[in-house]
């Protein structure tokens, strides 16, 4: 993959990883949990390039082991990026 390439794949990272994470907060009050999944998923695409949203998703896991199981559980079904953020904030 050449440096273009590279740089261009990290941005549509970052801007869909900031993309779910707004529209899960617009989306977080309504009754069945797609605003929280947005979130979740948002910030697993922008943590390997975040250094702060990486300690942020590492204490979440530390502190809920649901979700570090669920995390754990889905990791080899998911998109590299994902797989990568998922072992990057492994508590």
């Amino acid at each position: 993959m050449g440096p273009l390439t590279a740089s261009l794949l990290t941005f549509v990272h970052k801007l869909t990883g900031s993309v779910l994470v707004v529209f899960g907060l617009v989306l977080f009050p309504l009754p069945i949990p797609v605003g929280l999944l947005m979130i979740a998923f948002g910030l697993l695409l922008l943590a390997p390039y975040f250094k702060p949203i990486q300690n942020a998703v590492r204490a979440l896991r530390r502190r809920s082991p649901a979700v570090d199981n669920g995390l754990r559980k889905v990791k080899r079904r998911c998109p590299p990026v994902i797989r990568t953020a998922i072992e990057k904030t492994a508590p």
